[in-house]
């Protein structure tokens, strides 16, 4: 990587807060890049340490998982990386009943009842704000639960953040689900299921709010768990999509991936996996009963932020939209002012990245954006 960025994280793996055998199965067919090597072996020593603090997770949880009852079915936040997932996901999770996995749990998915300790670790080693926008983070804060599953088990697309060279296999085999067994997936969608219900017994509340990004090509198997699930798929102007994800890949890449991999090899990915997840999140859609999605524009969620939330708690019948809108202003009044990020491009980098996203652009109605510049 060739840009420099302002987001560090300590010399350890985000796998410190899996296990060991999980950590071997996620390196297995891959190679670490000697300059890597260190951080592995801290890592490794980290993951040991924690062994036995895992232990009193698997027993304090393992009666509440079984006996578990849901009281509302989950609403799952989709959408394309850099879409606008997160801003909507925060503001959602400001509704007193809204649940969610926090960015403790999502590293830590084990280590629920020793986070007096660990939470510790996270506060004095986490940067204040995350790559690509700046956005604050916070252990506490809601968080994307993939990151949880890379850390519950080997089956998890957020492995390519290590081994980024191994995206297509992860892709294929653990959003799409192909070239894998029954047992594989019956085996994934159990622990999805946990993590869910650890995340409500961990930050309370009784509607599940998650956002994924890597679920937006998983919505049939999402209901094969929870078939009365909703989903709000938030949309955005995939040239600004495409340009911002690389931004936030080449920033984020240097303190995670454990592999070389240039920054020419991130703008390859970030077009082969926006063409693979559009195209199948829409093959999908047709099996999904339309009652069960709303389909919102970030441009619009940023110009009219209330109004589009109202119309999410109307589509899904929320009644508590009235108490929760107060708590909805006051969290946009503390976002200041909303920057927007200015791009150039070449003309023939724009017919390259057409060929990828162009058919995004004409189904959803999008035009050549005013921030981006072709020189």
């Amino acid at each position: 990587m060739t840009r420099k960025s302002e987001f560090k994280l300590p010399p350890i793996s985000p796998l410190a807060g899996s296990s060991l055998f999980i950590v071997r199965k996620v390196f297995k067919g891959n190679k670490v890049g000697p300059k890597y090597r260190l951080k592995v072996v801290i890592t490794y020593i980290f993951v040991t340490i924690t062994t036995a603090f895992r232990k009193i997770d698997h027993l304090y949880f393992r009666k509440k998982l079984e006996k578990f009852k849901f009281r509302e079915p989950p609403l799952f936040i989709i959408g394309h990386w850099r879409s606008g997932t997160t801003l909507l996901h925060n503001l959602m999770t400001k509704d007193p009943i809204a649940s969610y996995s926090t960015t403790y749990q999502c590293v830590f998915p084990d280590n629920l009842k020793s986070k007096w300790l660990f939470k510790t670790f996270m506060r004095i080693f986490m940067p204040p704000v995350r790559p690509g926008d700046n956005l604050e983070i916070s252990v506490d804060f809601p968080q994307e639960d993939e990151y949880a599953m890379s850390n519950l088990t080997h089956r998890s697309y957020y492995h390519f953040f290590y081994f980024p060279s191994a995206y297509p296999t992860l892709y294929k085999k653990y959003i799409r689900f192909e070239t894998v067994t029954g047992e594989e997936i019956d085996d994934w969608k159990k622990l999805y299921r946990q993590m869910i219900i650890k995340a409500l017994l961990n930050a309370g509340g009784s509607r599940i709010v998650l956002k994924n990004p890597a679920n937006t090509g998983r919505m049939l198997r999402l209901l094969e768990i929870f078939p009365e699930a909703s989903f709000v798929h938030i949309i955005r102007n995939p040239l600004i999509v495409y340009l911002s994800t690389v931004k936030f890949l080449t920033q984020l890449y240097p303190t995670v991936q454990l592999e070389p991999f240039s920054e020419e090899d991130v703008s390859e990915m970030v077009l082969e996996i926006y063409g693979k997840l559009m195209r199948d999140f829409l093959e999908d859609r047709k099996q999904v009963d339309p009652d069960r999605i709303l389909e919102i524009r970030y441009e619009e969620l940023v110009e009219n932020p209330i109004q589009n939330l109202e119309l999410i708690y109307q589509r899904f019948s929320y009644p508590d939209f009235p108490e929760s809108k107060p708590l909805f202003t006051k969290y946009l009044s503390s976002l200041g002012d909303h920057k927007i990020d200015s791009y150039t491009m070449s003309q023939e980098d724009l017919d390259r990245v057409m060929e990828h996203v162009g058919f995004a652009m004409k189904h959803w109605n999008y035009d050549m954006p005013d921030n981006l510049e072709i020189i």
